[in-house]
C-alpha cells in the first residue's frame, strides 16, 4: 500500500468515478484502475462497487477513506514541520471549537493567524460540544477547544478559559423585577437571578447527552431545584431562533448573544446561588504529533482568549497567560 495508491483511491472516492478521477489526476484510466486493483488485492477486500453511473464505496472502502485521509494529512504535516521553525512555522492545523465560542473568537483568531503565521493553513470548524468532542476522538482534527473535557479518554487537556452561564431571553429584567421578593439578599441585584427562580422560565436546551444540558441538569439536581426545559434544539441556529423570537429562554454563556444584547433585543441575567460555570480546554489526542504549526496555533488561541477577556468581549476568566 503506497501513498500514491491512497491518493488515487481518495480521489476516486471523492468523485465517484474512475474516469473523472483519471482526468483530474492526469493519468490514463487503465493505469488508475490497475492501481486500485492492486490495492484491493493487497488488502483482500473490494473497495468499490462498480455501477453504470460510476463507483460506490463498499463498507471496507468507507473505512479506508477515514484512514487514508489521516495518513496523507500526517505525511503532509510531517513534511511541513520538518522544513519549518518557530519563527516561520508551516503546515496545516485543523481546529474544532464549541459553537458557543465561535462567534466571539473567530474574527480575531483568523486575522491574527493570517498576519503572524502566513505559512500555516488554519482550518476552523464549530460544532455543538458533543459533536466537537467526537471529531477530536475520531482524529478528524488536530486540536479542539471544548468545555468540560475531563470525560474524554486518551487526550491531553489544557484548561484555558472559565465562563459563567446566564439566563438569556426577551424582557427578562422586567419579568424578574416584577417577581423579585424583598426577602432576597441585597447582593442579588437586577443583573443576576437565583438558580431557584429559573423554574419560572420556559427553557430551550440541547438534548442529552450534550454538555450544556448535562451540566445544568447536574447543577439542578445538586441544588434540588427543577428546571422547566420545554424545548430541545441541538444546533446553535435552533437555539438562537427560539430565543430571538421570544418562544423560550436559554441558559448559555453571555457572549453567545453579544450582538443581540448590545442592540437591546435580548437581556441576560447571571445565574447565582449556585452559579453554573464551565471550563473550556484545548484538547488533543495523546498520540497526535505536536508540530511547530500546532504549537503556534495553541499559543495564539491562548493569547486571543486572554485579549478578549481583557477587552470584556469574553465574559469570563483566562486560565493561561501568553508566553
Amino acid at each position: 500500500m503506497t501513498l500514491k495508491q491512497l491518493k488515487f483511491f481518495l480521489k476516486i472516492a471523492e468523485l465517484g468515478s474512475v474516469s473523472a478521477a483519471a482526468r483530474e489526476l492526469f493519468i490514463a484510466q487503465p493505469a488508475l484502475s490497475n492501481h486500485v486493483s492492486a490495492l484491493e488485492k493487497e488488502l483482500e477486500v473490494e473497495l468499490f462497487t462498480r455501477t453504470v453511473k460510476g463507483v460506490q464505496l463498499t463498507p471496507a472502502g468507507e473505512k479506508l477513506v477515514h484512514h487514508a485521509g489521516l495518513i496523507l494529512r500526517q505525511v503532509e504535516s510531517s513534511r511541513a514541520d520538518v522544513i519549518s521553525d518557530t519563527v516561520s512555522p508551516r503546515g496545516e492545523v485543523r481546529l474544532v471549537m464549541d459553537a458557543s465560542k465561535a462567534y466571539t473568537l473567530l474574527p480575531l483568531l483568523l486575522t491574527e493567524a493570517e498576519r503572524r503565521f502566513p505559512e500555516v493553513q488554519l482550518h476552523i470548524s464549530d460544532a455543538m460540544s458533543l459533536v466537537a468532542a467526537q471529531h477530536i476522538a475520531d482524529g478528524k482534527v488536530d486540536l479542539g477547544l471544548i468545555p468540560n473535557a475531563a470525560d474524554l479518554s486518551k487526550v491531553e487537556v489544557l484548561p484555558v478559559y472559565r465562563e459563567s452561564m446566564y439566563l438569556v431571553g426577551k424582557n427578562l429584567k422586567t419579568k424578574h423585577e416584577a417577581e423579585h421578593k424583598p426577602a432576597h439578599k441585597p447582593e442579588h441585584d437586577d443583573q443576576t437571578i437565583l438558580f431557584e427562580q429559573l423554574s419560572k422560565y420556559p427553557l430551550v436546551a440541547p438534548a442529552r447527552p450534550h454538555n450544556v444540558r448535562m451540566h445544568i441538569e447536574q447543577t439542578a439536581m445538586e441544588a434540588r431545584w427543577p428546571l422547566n426545559i420545554r424545548y430541545e434544539q441541538n444546533t446553535g441556529l435552533g437555539l438562537r431562533c427560539l430565543v430571538n423570537n421570544g418562544i423560550a429562554n436559554a441558559i448559555m454563556p453571555r457572549d453567545v448573544m453579544n450582538a443581540e444584547l448590545q442592540r437591546g433585543e435580548l437581556e441576560a441575567l447571571k445565574i447565582v446561588n449556585p452559579s453554573i460555570d464551565r471550563i473550556h480546554s484545548l484538547v488533543r489526542l495523546t498520540d497526535r504529533p505536536v508540530t511547530t504549526a500546532y504549537r503556534a496555533m495553541e499559543g495564539l488561541i491562548i493569547e486571543v482568549i486572554a485579549t478578549l477577556c481583557e477587552q470584556g468581549l469574553l465574559d469570563g476568566e483566562a486560565l493561561q497567560q501568553p508566553t
